[in-house]
């Protein structure tokens, strides 16, 4: 039987201040000298157990000592986590045992002085899964599952620099991080939603306006070009994906009744640059003969539209009776 969602998950609480993290890879890194091996990397990814916002970091190994340079590189940037969830890797357990040596040094009489005084109040308390059980993080491993599905779908055998990987690696951080949530209001004259990047910046993000070279020859690009061209054959794909998720999650054996005037939906539009989502509101359902919706007129910012239901993706909201209970 599926269990309940953990209280960490259904808490209120800053961004990643409960986080999951995970291994992937490894990718192959373009060396420094031609005539040198390739070396190996890999992507720590932390996910947070509240918003569901991501954040990826290169790593160079998989030591230990790797893995807490790119855990303070996470903290500088995101905060430093109250609780840490992982799988019983042995570079995690070599990490929870550095930092539980530390936080008990930072708690010894003998160590004072202000600054460990503040550092010993931010101990971060690791939890591990079981052994042989990685269907208990869920959570961090449906974000490992597409970032590295994709990247490897797109690189293929091709190799970028460290800074090159760093750079594709934030592009497609970024457009993990804008998929919508919910909608924000229940106005349907609005078309605004929640998004994880609104707990990371308080807004939506938005990407650099740059031509699509998804199409384009490879040879005739620039290096630049190329690394732009790698994201938005990520994008595509990951955004196709996202949304026949979503899709699957409305389909029903008994007649839909989901696609009632007001809801916010997806429009499904694969021409579009990334981290640009259509929205829009149903405004009129078009039922056929045997009373089934199948074709509905939709109010967006540029006007009203139609599009059939296999062309849209319902948003989920709260009923009327979950609101109540």
């Amino acid at each position: 039987m599926t269990g309940q969602l953990p209280f960490q998950r259904t808490t209120p609480a800053r961004p990643f201040a409960v986080t999951g993290v995970d291994y992937a890879g490894p990718v192959y890194l373009k060396p420094i000298h031609k005539r040198a091996a390739a070396s190996k990397a890999y992507l720590s990814i932390f996910v947070c157990f509240v918003t569901k916002a991501v954040h990826i970091e290169l790593v160079g190994d998989l030591s230990t000592a790797a893995f807490l340079t790119a855990l303070r590189r996470f903290i500088a940037r995101r905060g430093c986590p109250l609780h840490i969830h992982s799988n019983n890797g042995k570079n995690f357990e070599g990490a929870r045992n550095e930092l539980h040596v530390l936080y008990k040094q930072l708690h010894d009489k003998n160590y004072v002085g202000e600054i460990a005084e503040v550092c010993a109040n931010q101990g971060i308390q690791w939890h591990m899964t079981p052994p042989k059980a990685p269907h208990f993080g869920g959570l961090w491993e449906a974000a490992v599952k597409v970032a590295k599905k994709h990247l490897h779908r797109q690189l293929g055998n091709a190799m970028l620099s460290f800074e090159d990987m760093a750079t594709v690696l934030a592009e497609i951080e970024a457009a993990m991080n804008s998929r919508p949530l919910t909608p924000l209001t229940e106005d349907p004259n609005d078309l605004s939603i929640l998004t994880p990047a609104h707990f990371l910046i308080g807004e939506s993000l938005t990407a650099l306006p740059a031509p699509d070279f998804s199409a384009s020859p490879i040879g005739r690009l620039s290096h630049y070009q190329r690394l732009q061209q790698r994201v938005q054959h990520f994008w595509h794909q990951w955004k196709r994906e996202y949304l026949q998720e979503l899709q699957k999650e409305n389909k029903h054996i008994a007649p839909n009744t989901s696609f009632q005037p007001g809801r916010m939906v997806i429009v499904v539009d694969d021409f579009l640059a990334p981290v640009k989502w259509p929205l829009a509101r149903i405004v009129s359902a078009s039922p056929g003969v045997d009373g089934l919706t199948r074709v509905v007129d939709l109010r967006t910012s540029r006007g009203i539209i139609r599009r059939p239901i296999t062309k849209i993706c319902l948003l989920p909201y709260e009923t009327e009776n979950e609101k109540e209970d």
